[in-house]
């Protein structure tokens, strides 16, 4: 059986409860949002399942090109959102969350999904970790990013079906504080990689300059979350224009510019 074949049902999956999420907003009944939120979880265990396949045929975390860090990122988001609506039942929330998702798994499909072996740079637990790590931290920053955009969507709508605005506000400063935990965790990991490897802790490629930049801005976006002007709307548009940098560190280079780190 193809391995690919989990990851396709689990794309159905999450395309149907993006589905139930839309009859939800227009005929709203608490079973149809669990019925999406069944989903999901469903979507997630497959596509986990795909991942641990693929991981074992590889013998390695299988992100070594751009089909399989589309999936790890898809996989991290779908894991975000669990998360976040198992603890805070934030309900049609994910109709955005998981069109995001389903962008993340378009891109990858007709990519190459093969599995080729690790150069030996790569071939070391700190890269398993390191990769992780980032795409966990991305994962938030995307969540945050739907979260912003919520936001100022229930600033204008002001719809029963979508979290208030005290807890999107509270929901989208976790997701930066986690995802800023999680990404520092990555570059910290990443330049032991980088000492082990090439005898440096930090090379200033266009990748890594633009990475320790993603760092800064939410370190940044950290402590205004203190700052009153900078509360509410304000940081829902940092959100929106963090991820904005953050799909620039992650695709924009390795697409339209060139660099020398391992992964672009």
């Amino acid at each position: 059986m193809n391995n690919l074949l989990f990851f396709q049902l689990a794309a159905l999956s999450y395309l149907l409860a993006v589905l139930f999420y839309l009859w939800h907003f227009f005929r709203p009944s608490d079973l149809i949002r669990k019925y999406a939120l069944g989903l999901i979880s469903g979507g997630f265990l497959l596509q986990t399942i795909s991942l641990v396949w693929r991981w074992q045929l590889a013998g390695f975390l299988p992100v070594t090109n751009l089909f399989s860090t589309l999936f790890f990122f898809s996989w991290a988001l779908a894991s975000c959102y669990l998360y976040f609506d198992l603890r805070y039942r934030i309900g049609a929330s994910g109709l955005f969350v998981m069109l995001l998702n389903l962008l993340l798994i378009g891109f990858a499909i007709g990519r190459d999904s093969s599995l080729p072996s690790l150069i030996p740079s790569l071939d070391t637990i700190y890269f398993s970790t390191h990769i992780a790590l980032s795409f966990l931290g991305y994962a938030f920053f995307a969540m945050a990013f739907s979260l912003g955009g919520l936001y100022l969507i229930q600033a204008r709508i002001k719809s029963p079906l979508l979290p208030d605005l005290l807890l999107l506000r509270k929901l989208n400063e976790e997701a930066v504080f986690l995802g800023f935990i999680l990404f520092t965790l990555c570059m910290l990991i990443g330049g032991i990689w980088a000492y082990e490897a090439w005898g440096y802790w930090f090379s200033w490629n266009i990748k890594g300059v633009w990475s320790f930049l993603v760092w800064l801005f939410y370190a940044g976006m950290c402590h205004a979350k203190f700052v009153r002007r900078w509360q509410g709307t304000g940081y829902a548009l940092l959100s929106i224009l963090g991820f904005g940098v953050v799909l620039f560190t992650y695709l924009g280079i390795g697409l339209l510019l060139e660099s020398n780190h391992p992964l672009s």
